[in-house]
């Protein structure tokens, strides 16, 4: 869903109070961030929709859809975001409830800028993190299809190169039997069964392959 940008990040700032958004984004600007800001639950979900977030700043009491709510969708839809939620001091308990919840960290209200921006300088950390390692499990799973599919088309290979040759000392045995010079007098019992039964070896090992 995120796009890494050099050093800049997107950042969702939600809060029904539009001084607080205000100074908010005027503090992350100001800091070098990329700022959207949202009024509502029903609006924050929207901008995430659109793509490109990596952190949320998320009140916690709004009208309508609240913060918690807001945060389970971000976690069941977009859970490589992280989510720092805001809240006034009194209402600490939830906060740490959130984070129980899903949410990376929260500030209090008013806020204090230093710890304000260190907090997004680590939420935007982990969110790189999570987006790297993301990355690596999506190539490690790439590596491994692309590895067990040579391993089929080489086993496959080799099965049929059985069949051929198998098939040939067949040939030979008849010719043998038939009164042919005598090249394969030692050969043993085993390739004197009908070519059938190595073709449906053949046959029942493609179908398991096709199974994988």
């Amino acid at each position: 869903m995120v796009k890494m940008v050099a050093d800049q990040v997107k950042i969702l700032v939600v809060d029904d109070e539009e001084t607080v958004r205000v100074l908010s984004q005027r503090i992350l600007q100001t800091a070098g961030y990329d700022v959207i800001t949202a009024a509502n639950g029903k609006e924050a979900l929207s901008v995430i929709a659109d793509g490109d977030i990596a952190v949320v700043l998320l009140d916690i009491k709004m009208p309508g859809l609240s913060g918690m709510d807001v945060l389970g969708r971000i976690n069941t839809d977009w859970p490589d975001l992280c989510v720092i939620m805001v809240t006034a001091v009194t209402d600490v308990q939830t906060a740490v409830a959130a984070m129980k919840l899903g949410a990376y960290d929260y500030i209090t209200k008013p806020f204090d800028q230093g710890k304000m921006l260190a907090r997004i300088r680590q939420a935007i950390i982990r969110w790189r993190e999570y987006l790297q390692d993301k990355q690596q499990q999506a190539q490690l799973k790439q590596n491994i299809t692309e590895q067990t599919k040579r391993m089929q088309e080489q086993f496959t290979e080799l099965v049929n190169s059985m069949a051929r040759e198998h098939k040939l000392l067949q040939q030979l045995a008849s010719k043998q039997r038939h009164g042919s010079k005598s090249l394969l007098s030692g050969l043993p019992a085993e390739l004197q069964k009908p070519i059938a039964s190595v073709e449906e070896f053949r046959e029942a090992l493609l179908r398991i392959l096709k199974k994988e």
